[in-house]
């Protein structure tokens, strides 16, 4: 009986270390082609047993006074078939109250930005993508468009470098259209975290969070109100 219980103890602590041990993987990518815009955010962990995404086909910017409107799509692991459909308003007015809340959870959280530093600098970034194609219709504006574009990437690129590990060789690039008006984009960024290094990161954001008065409620509602908000995909 012993020995089958020290069996099922190693078992369980070797399947524990396989866990801490793994990676937990993220993409973020966006593209736009003429009119036609798309977004997805995907998680995966477990090493492909648990999957989250969130899919965002239609992006559609109304001016200021209207805000945004979005369209959202649940997807089906399994077929890949659309499971559900869902449209969204993004106003002025929810962005300000989300910069609110996300205030909220600053003041409430003892150095948070220490702790995100430390925490990015555990990331591993294995993919990073942007392709840019820009022409204005005219040789001289198109170059110096270009020009300020790579200028932009550039700044972009040197902050992922500081503050995440780098393994993978960035695809960076600015293609000029001089003979015609355009402007299509394609980033991708994909990275990834041992799961030990996500689990202490959890840890010390909640012993940061219980160190303000009200730090630990303030984080529920913010959560709370955030997965209400962003319905993930299957």
């Amino acid at each position: 009986m012993l020995l089958w219980v020290g069996v099922a103890a190693v078992v369980i602590a070797i399947a524990v270390i396989v866990v801490l041990c793994s990676f937990v993987r993220g993409e973020f990518y966006f593209s736009r082609v003429k009119d036609n815009d798309t977004l997805s955010v995907e998680v995966r962990g477990l090493f492909g047993l648990i999957r989250y995404r969130y899919v965002i086909p239609i992006i559609q910017f109304k001016g200021f006074a209207q805000g945004i409107m979005i369209k959202s799509e649940t997807i089906r692991k399994s077929s890949n078939e659309l499971k559900d459909e869902t449209r969204d308003h993004i106003t002025k007015d929810r962005v300000i109250a989300f910069y609110k809340q996300a205030k909220d959870v600053l003041v409430h959280t003892m150095n948070l930005y220490g702790w995100m530093k430390m925490t990015l600098a555990k990331v591993e970034c294995t993919d990073l993508k942007w392709i840019t194609r820009v022409g204005v219709g005219d040789a001289p504006e198109t170059a110096i468009t270009t020009g300020a574009i790579w200028g932009i990437k550039s700044s972009l690129l040197g902050f992922t470098i500081r503050y995440v590990n780098l393994v993978a060789k960035p695809r960076i690039d600015v293609i000029p259209q001089y003979n015609e008006k355009q402007f299509a984009t394609e980033f991708r960024f994909a990275g990834r975290i041992r799961v030990w290094y996500a689990v202490t990161a959890g840890v010390r954001l909640m012993y940061r969070a219980l160190k303000v008065k009200g730090g630990i409620r303030t984080w529920i509602q913010f959560v709370l109100k955030a997965r209400a908000r962003f319905k993930p995909a299957a």
